[in-house]
């Protein structure tokens, strides 16, 4: 049987999705938003605003990644010929050298790094440098 890619075959979309269905009332339960009789806890600010506090120090180190970067042109040759050498101890050992404190991971592209910084019980920031 041919395969044509544009054609949309009817077995391909749940029933809800297709065009003659399209009343809101006909979404299944799951997907559609809570109803007034919905119960939730009551709000606890507590652990959000320990995250943003913790997140403030994440940001700083960030600013700190990222001030090297801009104002060295040394530091951001090697960063960059590292990521390229595909050499991830190297990049992590420079991105460490900053004076970076918290825990972070490092990936990179052809065009790009990214430094995923974070503490585990409760946020996290991620910066994306492109070149």
């Amino acid at each position: 049987m041919y395969y044509n890619p544009y054609y949309v075959y009817s077995n391909q979309y749940p029933m809800w999705m297709s065009a003659k269905h399209t009343s809101l009332s006909q979404l299944p339960i799951h997907i559609a938003m809570p109803t007034n009789n919905t119960v939730f806890p009551p709000v606890n600010t507590h652990r959000l605003k320990s995250s943003a506090k913790s997140i403030q120090t994440i940001f700083q180190q960030a600013i700190l990644l990222a001030t090297k970067i801009a104002e060295s042109e040394q530091f951001s040759h090697d960063l960059m010929n590292a990521a390229q050498l595909s050499n991830k101890a190297e990049v992590d050992r420079l991105i460490s050298s900053t004076g970076i404190t918290k825990k972070f991971e490092s990936k990179f592209t052809p065009s790009a790094i990214q430094i995923h910084f974070f503490d585990s019980s409760c946020c996290g920031l991620t910066m994306i440098l492109h070149w």
